[in-house]
Parts: structure tokens; sequence; C-alpha cells
């Protein structure tokens, strides 16, 4: 088991593994630096579009909610999780990704989380392999497979964008963007308001989830989040969450990010797989 701090739902004990870096990275192009903002009012006619479609019909939790069991790779789900749901919104076939395989990738070796921002990095420089080519809960680059790391550079992100703000947020989810965020982890996140909002917790971010729709309260726009504890996690693996009540204090640490795009094309265009480092 990792020394990490945990939290633990019905006898599992899940590793809170999203470090909290030194300083806040700027080492990727912010989302207001690159892409069209909206006012409340176009968000609001986006998510009314009667042809738009939720992430629970894109996404079915029986498929797509997954565990990371005992190890402290929650980035590594986030990242992994985020880059095959934005693969699928392109219209690809639908290939489970590897959280373990992009965990191994950013840990230092060593079961003992890692930083959001090197999660970005690894899906866009080496890829994410196949679920079906690691090893659950695995967390050793080096028990990674060749055939595992040949794989990675069909399944990249080729344009991810920084998120500064809930604006940002917003704004990225309403154009049908997948995003990675931080969040704190208390005994209060563990519970779930009668509308689904998650109960409001607040501390530098401990924990790394994904975040694939939106919705309007009437007083806010809360953000719906797909976590990697299984399906006994919150609604089916899931909650809402706001940036008031639950982003604010670990977007002045964490740098969030949006995945744009996505590769599926193993025909020589991609860089080489960088070795991460030890």
């Amino acid at each position: 088991m990792s020394e990490l701090p945990y939290i633990e739902i019905e006898g599992n004990l899940f590793p809170l593994g999203c470090l909290v870096p030194e300083r806040r990275p700027e080492t990727f192009p912010a989302y207001a630096d690159s892409q069209p903002m909206f006012t409340r009012e176009q968000k609001l006619d986006l998510l009314n579009d009667p042809k738009r479609m939720g992430a629970t019909l894109w996404f079915p939790n029986s498929i797509f909610i997954k565990s990371q069991g005992g190890r402290g790779s929650c980035n590594g789900y986030a990242g992994a999780k985020a880059l095959e749901r934005a693969r699928v919104k392109r219209g690809m076939r639908h290939i489970p990704l590897s959280g373990e395989g992009l965990y191994a990738q950013i840990n230092g070796g060593r079961d003992a989380g890692s930083m959001l921002d090197d999660g970005m990095k690894a899906i866009t420089e080496r890829g994410v392999p196949p679920e079906s080519m690691v090893p659950h809960q695995e967390y050793l680059w080096g028990r990674i497979s060749e055939e595992a790391r040949q794989a990675m550079p069909r399944f990249r992100a080729i344009e991810c964008y920084r998120v500064d703000t809930s604006d940002e947020l917003e704004a990225g989810l309403c154009a049908g963007f997948v995003g990675v965020v931080a969040v704190h982890v208390t005994n209060a996140f563990m519970v779930l308001e009668a509308d689904g909002s998650v109960y409001p917790t607040d501390g530098p971010g401990n924990h790394a989830v994904g975040v694939d729709d939106i919705r309007w309260t009437g007083k806010e726009f809360e953000f719906w989040m797909f976590n990697s504890w299984g399906m006994r996690y919150g609604h089916e693996g899931r909650g809402w969450l706001s940036w008031s009540r639950h982003f604010r204090s670990p977007s002045r640490h964490h740098a969030f990010y949006l995945i744009r795009s996505t590769t599926d094309d193993p025909q020589g265009v991609n860089p080489p797989i960088a070795e991460p480092s030890a």
C-alpha cells in the first residue's frame, strides 16, 4: 500500500496521490489565449441546444467509470480517462486507456503520487497505452511491456490548454472539451447533496479527477466529475463540483487543463517516445 494519505470507501483504501507543486505551472497555453470565450447567455444557449448530447449518453458509467485500486494513481486515471473520452468525442472507436500506463511515466519510479501538469505533458509528448496492455495497479515503467510502449504514440492529445479561471473551464466544457482538475478530498467529499453536488471542501488539492460536462444551477455553473474510485463513490462514480466550493483553492496551486483534440495516427507522424525520468 502507498504511504500517501488515503480515503476509505466501504473497506477499500484509495490513496490521494495528486502532489502539490512548489509553484503553479504555467508552461502550456492558457485557454483564454487560444480559444473563444462565451458570455453566460451563450453558454446557456449551448447547454440548451436540443442537439447537444450530455456526458451520461456519451460515456455510460458502467463502461467508463474505473477504479484505481490501492495505488496513488489518480492523476494517471484522470488524464488517461479524459484522453479516452476526448477520442470518443472525435468519433473514434472506444479504446479504454490505461491509468497505470500514464502513472508509470510520471511517478519517478515509486508509488508516491504525481503532479497534475506532468500528466498533461506525458499525454501530449508520449501518449497512453491501451488498458488491455497494462496490468491493473502496475506503477513501474520498467515493467510496462514493449508492446504497450510502442502503442502509446497512437493515443496522444495534440491540443491541451491551461485553465486559469472558472470562465475558461465553463467555456471549454460548453465547447465539448474534456478537463482534468485537482480537488481537495476530506470526509465531506464523500457526501453528495440531494441534487448530486459534492459537499464543499477546501485545501490545496490532493486528488485528481476529470470533468466532462457542465450544468447551470440557476446560481452558478457546476462541473460533472468522473472519479477513479469505482461505481460505489457518489452517483455511480460521479458528482457535481463547482469553482466556488471545490476549485477556488486547488486552482491556485495546480494548472487544470482541457483536452481539445487527439490523434490516432500510427504512420510515423508522431514524435518518438521519450523515456520518463527515473
